[in-house]
């Protein structure tokens, strides 16, 4: 029975696997260019073959059961062990697609510069980078649909290896306009009477500008990304903290203040992996790059 299930289901599995990821057949049938009826028919066939169900069913909603849950990570498993073997059929681990999530102020200084220098040295790699949270990163992670996330949290999620990769140097910040521009100094309690432009709070409970907890400031905007800030702060509006790397260009032409009564501490980032990923030689060259721009922006700094 093994051996006629291994034969038959081979063909549908990959329905499957993409109705377990995006809990839909429409959407399945979208991402591999198939009619919704077909990924219907071929998610029958594997059940009846199988004998059980794999999803429970309510309405139009499909929710994976314990065998559903069981035969997905087994796939994962799997996806990711024909994804190593194809670079390995191609001899080397410098071909095929790498995948890679990353966010703001990450993507534009560091994580793109590191891709373009990977390759130009290695063409026959092929890039496909996604702008992601914490969040959604570690779970593409977790599913093996991504190999390596850079982004600002440390982070626990299931079969995910998170480590340090370095620091961003930030300060506060305001633009032109703002009333603290022209002063010849700046005290701390002058500074905190003046509202911020603050980031969102990450997965662990702080804001992702690293500012310090025990210090409170007025909050006068919530944006999404660190990197928003910029605009914030060169309208004079709102003070901000930045990472420096982002504000210097403009610190150069006079649009930014820095503002020194309080040194923030810098953000930390991290870089992200499935636990039983292979040191393949794009990804390890690619996260040694992103942590030597991080160290070259924190001598820059000093």
């Amino acid at each position: 029975m093994i051996e006629r299930l291994r034969r038959n289901s081979w063909n549908w599995l990959p329905a499957f696997l993409e109705i377990a990821e995006t809990g839909s057949v429409v959407r399945a049938s979208q991402r591999l260019g198939l009619t919704a009826a077909a990924i219907s028919r071929t998610l029958r066939l594997l059940e009846a073959e199988l004998g059980q169900a794999l999803f429970n069913r309510v309405g139009r909603s499909l929710a994976l059961n314990t065998t559903g849950v069981t035969l997905r990570d087994a796939l994962r498993t799997a996806q990711r062990g024909i994804d190593a073997g194809l670079s390995d059929a191609l001899g080397s681990t410098f071909a095929g697609p790498l995948r890679i999530a990353s966010i703001g102020v990450l993507t534009e200084h560091f994580v793109v510069p590191a891709l373009i220098d990977l390759y130009r040295t290695h063409p026959e790699v092929v890039p496909e980078h996604l702008n992601l949270g914490t969040a959604e990163a570690n779970a593409m992670l977790s599913r093996g649909q991504l190999d390596i996330a850079f982004y600002y949290e440390d982070v626990t999620h299931p079969h995910v290896l998170v480590e340090p990769l370095g620091e961003l140097p930030a300060a506060i910040y305001c633009g032109r306009g703002h009333p603290l521009f022209g002063k010849r100094r700046v005290s701390r309690s002058e500074l905190l009477a003046h509202a911020f432009s603050v980031p969102q709070i990450g997965d662990t409970g702080r804001v992702l500008d690293g500012w310090p907890p025990e210090i409170p400031r007025r909050v006068g905007m919530r944006i999404t990304m660190l990197r928003s800030n910029l605009q914030v702060s060169l309208s004079g509006a709102l003070l901000t903290v930045l990472p420096e790397v982002t504000a210097a260009p403009h610190v150069a032409k006079r649009e930014l203040r820095r503002l020194a009564a309080i040194v923030p501490p810098s953000v930390a980032v991290f870089a992200a992996r499935h636990e039983s990923a292979s040191e393949r030689g794009a990804v390890v060259t690619l996260t040694r790059d992103v942590a030597a721009r991080l160290r070259a922006s924190l001598r820059r700094r000093t």
